[in-house]
């Protein structure tokens, strides 16, 4: 090997030098390159290296949220395991669809769907996927008894079970319970079931109040929405709905379950003379991408309560058809005239709620159904007679007769010695006569 002037290596022996350093610089990508493609998942692990997270913050996976697991807990999968398609049960279905939505509900499902829509038009969520969701999660926010509040809040705030890896998968806190009280476990919390970790990725203010609440349906369901965007693409069609709704629950039967529903409720509420009552066109700032998980991993809780509503609802009827709710308008919402971005709800998929659409549906043009008419009622079986008295068995005394006083003496003329008694010496005495006058 040549020297130089400095000491240094000849001119031809850095060459030599270089063209090897750029030989294994070649074959170090290549190799990098075949070990992405080949690797399992690889496409969905380069698109993941693809996209830094915006926040800046360290990707959280779903290897993550299973940090800590105890030995032999259930932990969740990496991807959704797939199995065979599970039909949803049709009776079941119509009884959940015919629970009702609390008028509050409707109006925030709708708001979310048309506000979203506004921002990614690519997107195409309809209100009734929202609404599906909503039911099998908590019954509109009114699980096991909660009341659904004019504000979107529930009373009281609906917690799920700790996800200790026992009967659900393994979540360890990761809010300091903060939104779900609990600082071993996370649960998932709202009407929603959003778990912390995306609560905090997706949050949006639904109701412009100046917070993100889990609790309170408005927000829920605005970051249902983006959520749902971000993982199915467009939702107008079945693949990107199911796409969507895979991710919120690694579940094929909750899949089934919820597509289910937005049909019964795509056909069977309509909306389109309903008043939309919130923000639906301000944007909707981008999720947080530092978060790649299922948004509510934990039981659908609402999937079988049957807790009425403690407002107005809008109902599912027979037919597909259903009751306007009374006075049209969310409970505490001022009821308005049809018109604006409430009144022309686009297709199904589009951001007001169409009752027609790819997700089926009864006929809108349809009558309702007339209301039942009461049975008279039965008449009253005649009461008994009553029974006679039984008669004494010693005769009653009767009362003594009032007494007659006796006649006053008939007067007659007085003829002395024969009808009276003179008194005198010349006089006879006649007794039983009066005395004559003198």
């Amino acid at each position: 090997m040549g020297i130089g002037r400095f000491g240094g290596q000849s001119r031809p022996g850095r060459q030599r030098q270089h063209r090897w350093l750029l030989v294994a610089a070649v074959v170090i990508a290549w190799a990098g390159l075949i070990a992405g493609l080949t690797a399992p998942g690889g496409t969905d692990v380069q698109a993941a290296r693809a996209e830094t997270p915006e926040s800046g913050r360290p990707e959280i996976t779903v290897a993550d949220l299973s940090e800590g697991a105890p030995p032999g807990a259930e932990t969740l999968p990496v991807q959704p395991v797939r199995g065979a398609e599970q039909p949803a049960d049709a009776p079941v279905i119509d009884g959940l669809a015919a629970n009702g939505i609390p008028n509050v509900a409707l109006n925030a499902y709708r708001v979310g769907a048309t506000r979203m829509n506004a921002t990614k038009p690519g997107c195409g969520i309809d209100w009734s996927l929202l609404a599906g969701i909503g039911r099998v999660e908590s019954n509109h926010g009114r699980f096991a008894g909660a009341t659904l509040n004019p504000d979107g809040t529930s009373t009281p705030e609906i917690r799920g079970p700790a996800l200790d890896g026992g009967q659900f998968a393994y979540i360890g806190d990761s809010d300091d319970g903060r939104y779900d009280h609990d600082t071993r476990y996370d649960r998932a919390v709202g009407a929603m079931q959003f778990i912390p970790t995306t609560w905090r990725a997706y949050a949006v203010d639904g109701d412009g109040n100046g917070t993100t609440d889990p609790f309170d349906i408005d927000d829920a369901a605005l970051a249902a929405a983006n959520y749902l965007c971000a993982s199915g693409g467009d939702l107008r069609t079945e693949s990107g709905q199911r796409r969507a709704v895979l991710a919120y629950n690694h579940s094929d039967s909750y899949v089934a379950q919820v597509l289910a529903l937005a049909r019964a409720y795509a056909g069977g509420i309509p909306v389109d003379a309903l008043p939309l009552v919130g923000d639906t066109s301000s944007p909707v700032p981008p999720p947080d991408r530092s978060y790649r998980g299922p948004a509510a991993p934990g039981p659908a809780l609402g999937a079988q309560d049957m807790t009425p509503a403690s407002g107005e609802t809008a109902g599912v009827r027979d037919g597909g058809q259903a009751a306007p709710p009374a006075g049209g308008a969310p409970a505490g919402q001022p009821v308005s005239s049809g018109g604006g971005s409430g009144s022309a709800p686009a297709p199904a998929g589009g951001s007001g709620g169409s009752t027609s659409g790819n997700t089926g549906g009864g006929d809108q043009g349809s009558q309702p159904a007339p209301a039942p008419v009461a049975p008279a009622p039965a008449p009253a079986a005649p009461l008994p007679l009553p029974l006679p008295l039984p008669l004494p068995s010693n005769p009653v005394p009767l009362p003594p007769a009032p007494a007659v006083p006796p006649p006053p003496p008939v007067v007659t003329q007085l003829v002395p010695g024969v009808t009276c008694t003179l008194l005198g010496p010349l006089g006879p005495l006649l007794p039983n006569l009066p005395v004559c006058p003198e």
